[in-house]
Parts: structure tokens; sequence; C-alpha cells
């Protein structure tokens, strides 16, 4: 019976045995086994011993090694510096009772003579600035378009358009038929113009509503002493120098701010707007 246990006892041992050797063996296997493999694809064993290498050991790529960092290395870096000037002590003078000789000039001192102050330079006083002439804004002009008529040797009577240059103002109209009334300048004369408007008639007032200008004159424009010929050519005039605005059509006349039907004795008829159609 002794010899039996002794038997088991030495067969399990080194069953122990071979189960750690073993297993050292596959750790040993598993831990080399990148060589295991760079090897047998390096010395081609498999191709060799059984013509043929498995695809695990061909397409077997060797693991390289990764570079460790280089540790980090402190920079010195060393400045110039300039030592800071070295400061003296200040020297403490010594009292002393004997009287100190006299301070000598220099010996060149006497030959160069004692440079008298320089006299204040006149400063010249800088020219008077011109201010430049005041210049006027320029002023707006437009042409104004007069009708004043002609009489010839048979007594016909003929209109005439007379063009001047005016400065522009806000009410046009006004001021077109208030230069109309006082007649032609001296260079219009020169071409034959006259005016039958009666002497000393005045605008009194002017507005325009939907193409009429309603003109409203003095009384002296009632008479003329031309007669019928003269009623017929100042209406003319009046008509034909309000109708050069765009916004006129037609005039109504007014007396003293009344209307009436006929102009004068000879009965010229002015009780509706008058256009130049009507002449």
């Amino acid at each position: 019976m002794g010899g039996k246990k002794s038997k088991k006892h030495t067969s399990g041992l080194a069953l122990a045995c071979w189960l750690v050797g073993f297993l050292v063996l596959l750790i040993v296997f598993l831990v080399k086994l990148d060589d295991i493999k760079s090897n047998l694809k390096s010395t081609r064993f498999f191709e060799r011993v059984f013509g043929t290498t498995p695809t695990f050991i061909e397409h077997y790529e060797e693991k390289k090694p990764v570079a460790e960092p280089l540790p980090e290395e402190d920079v010195v870096i060393t400045l110039n510096t300039v030592p800071p000037a070295q400061v003296e002590p200040p020297v403490t003078p010594v009292p002393s009772d004997e009287p100190r000789p006299p301070v000598q000039p220099p010996a060149n001192a006497a030959e160069k003579p004692m440079q008298q102050p320089s006299a204040p330079r006149e400063q010249t006083p800088p020219a008077p600035v011109t201010p430049p002439a005041d210049e006027k804004p320029a002023i707006a002009t437009s042409t104004a378009k007069l009708y004043f008529v002609s009489i010839d040797n048979d007594g016909s009577v003929t209109r005439k358009e007379m063009a001047r240059t005016v400065t522009r103002n806000d009410s046009p109209l006004t001021g077109n038929i208030t230069l109309l009334l006082a007649g032609p300048n001296p260079a219009e004369r020169g071409k034959g113009c006259r005016s039958l408007i009666p002497d000393g008639t005045r605008l009194l007032s002017a507005t325009v509503r939907d193409g009429v200008a309603v003109l409203n004159f003095s009384e002296e424009f009632e008479y003329n002493r031309v007669g019928v010929e003269g009623y017929i050519g100042q209406l003319m005039q009046i008509v034909y120098t309000a109708t050069e605005f765009p916004t006129v059509n037609s005039v109504q006349f007014l007396i003293d701010g009344e209307r009436k039907e006929y102009l004068g004795s000879e009965g010229v008829w002015i009780g509706s707007p008058l256009s130049r159609s009507s002449f």
C-alpha cells in the first residue's frame, strides 16, 4: 500500500512540473511572438519545410520601436550685463584755518578779449496779408420775352418780340408784366419798338389758376388815346407776354379788382379770358 501512494505522489508532482513548464513556455512564446514571427518570415522556415508560408507569417510586419522623446533641457540665456558704475563716495572737505590762495586764471585767459553781448537782431515784421476781395455770389438770371409793337408809315401795327436777360425771381410772371408796363429800353426803341399800354398803368395783382392768368390793373389801363387800335394793341401785348409761360394759356383782365365786359368806349371785349387766338 505504501508503494502505491508513493507512485501516485511522484506522478502528481511530475504532472505539476509539466504544467508549470508548459505555462512558462507559453508565456515565453507569447512574449517573443513577434520575434518568432519575424524569424520565421526572415528565414522562410515554412517555405523550406512545407513548401508554402502561412498567410499570417507572410503579411506580418515587424513593429518598429517608438522613439522615446528626448528629455527637455533647460535653456539658459546669458545676458551681457554691464556692471553698474562705481560711485565714488563724496569727498568731505577738511576745514582749515589757513587762507586759501587766490585762484589764478589760466594763462591764455588774458589774451582772449571778453565777448560783448551781441545786439538783438531786428525782427522784420511780417508783410501784411491782403484779404482776398469779397467774391460776390453768382446772380441767377433768366431770359424774359416781352412783346411790344411797331407802327408803320401807313399806320398798321406790327407785333415785335424782344428778349431781355433779367434777374431770376420767385414771381417771373409779375416781373415780366411789370417790365412790359415800363416800356421799351433805349436799345429796343432804337429797333422801332413802342408800347400801346397807357402810361401810369400799374399791375395790382397776378394769379394763375387752371391755365388762366388773372391780371388786375389800375384804372389807367382803361383809357387809351389811340383808340380801338390802341386797345387791341395793349391787350395783345399783355396776352402774348403772359402766355410765354407754359402754365398760362389765357388772360382774364380785371380793372381795380372788377371784371368788366368791355374796355373803353369803343367796346373791346374783355369779359372772358383772352388767348393768342383772340388777336
